[in-house]
């Protein structure tokens, strides 16, 4: 994996913040090896067949559809900033006017 090395000068102190996956050895685990992994499970468990793609979606749906902020789920995902998350996963975000209304009922109390 010297290779990821010589892409990234700070790859060794980077792997927890940057790379989704690693092995024991702290080294990059290709996608196409959790996809591997993925049908392996499928195969064992019966379960419906999910890419790496979708997991990465739902990930990002579940965040959001439990109220987690924009901003800490973006930079979870790795978008350059939220807009991106906003545009590909608003229809997640759950309805907050009741939210609104308490809030504002406060602060007549």
């Amino acid at each position: 994996m010297d290779w990821f090395r010589q892409a990234d000068d700070d790859f060794d102190n980077k792997l927890d913040e940057y790379y989704i996956a690693c092995n024991m050895r702290r080294e990059p685990i290709f996608p196409h090896i959790i996809g591997q992994w993925l049908k392996s499970y499928e195969r064992k468990w019966g379960v419906k067949e999910v890419t790496n793609h979708g997991l990465r979606h739902t990930y990002c749906s579940l965040l959001l559809s439990q109220n987690v902020p924009i901003q800490t789920v973006s930079k979870y995902m790795g978008h350059s900033d939220s807009t991106v998350t906003l545009q590909v996963y608003s229809h997640f975000i759950p309805d907050t006017k009741g939210l609104v209304v308490t809030a504002l009922n406060s602060l007549t109390d």
